[in-house]
């Protein structure tokens, strides 16, 4: 299995939890522009051959692979990208997420058996919605056929609201009808983890971060959540302390902001299981 990441849309925990419950099946390489989440994907996947801008890759050094996944890159697509740019929608035509069309030309060169693409849910919508015509109609031109299907993390026992567009389609032949576009309610599906209790309580969502509605890696949409903690004062008075007297920090440091990017970044690795998992038959 071959698994392409474009831009900062690592996943690398993601990838080797997914990877890890589809026995028989492995990543042969992957693509990835920052250097940090490179080397951690270069040590969660020590088989894979690591590549570093996609514009690089191709037939010429790509091996044959069943399943190419890309997550292209969102800036130009998403609601926060687009409201910091202060233009009018860029979608496919921006620098970053136009890199969808180097997706489409490595389909082209090596012909995987099927793609899984993923996005935020913007691309449903943006430019009024003749990107994801676009996309539909790219696909279809390199004779892939299938589903699309907007799946959140919250229903697959995740705790946050996490909706992003999966999009999986076959060379020449259409995915199981019952995969994406099964008849039942995405909430049916049943958490990937039995361990964790369904529904969740309001102080299990991590909504209220630092980076809340300030990064990538934001939790919340729309709504903030406050959690109480009892006789939580004094904590919060010594952390203020130890602020002033020794220089701890109250907030993310570098690296801790790092992590979170690539977390908020991340594709759940429930839900790429359970997307590998509706594959397995296919293959």
């Amino acid at each position: 299995m071959g698994r392409q990441f474009l831009g900062q849309q690592t996943a690398a925990a993601t990838a080797r939890r997914a990877v890890r419950q589809l026995p028989g099946h492995r990543s042969a390489w992957q693509v990835e522009l920052n250097p940090v989440n490179r080397a951690v994907l270069a040590d969660r996947f020590p088989h894979a051959q690591q590549f570093e801008d996609v514009r690089q890759c191709g037939a010429h050094n790509l091996s044959p692979v069943d399943v190419l996944t890309a997550g292209f890159p969102c800036q130009d697509i998403s609601v926060a990208g687009c409201r910091e740019s202060n233009r009018d929608s860029r979608g496919l035509r921006g620098e970053r997420s136009g890199l969808f069309w180097e997706v489409i030309r490595i389909l082209k060169e090596i012909q995987p058996r099927w793609v899984v693409l993923e996005n935020v849910v913007n691309l449903l919508a943006v430019n009024d919605s003749c990107d994801f015509e676009t996309v539909i109609r790219a696909l279809a031109d390199c004779g892939y056929v299938g589903f699309w299907r907007v799946l959140n993390a919250q229903y697959f026992g995740v705790p946050q609201q996490r909706r992003r567009v999966f999009l999986v389609a076959g060379y020449r032949r259409m995915p199981p009808f019952e995969f994406l576009a099964d008849a039942a309610p995405v909430d049916a599906i049943p958490p990937a983890s039995r361990s964790i209790s369904w529904p969740r309580a309001a102080d299990a969502w991590a909504a209220n971060t630092l980076l809340a509605n300030k990064a990538g890696s934001q939790i919340t949409m729309g709504c903030t959540t406050f959690v109480a903690h009892p006789h939580g004062w004094d904590q919060m008075a010594e952390r203020q302390r130890a602020s002033e007297d020794d220089g701890f920090c109250l907030g993310l440091d570098a690296a801790n902001l790092a992590e979170a990017f690539a977390a908020g970044n991340a594709v759940v690795t429930q839900v790429a299981e359970w997307v590998g998992r509706g594959l397995i038959d296919a293959i």
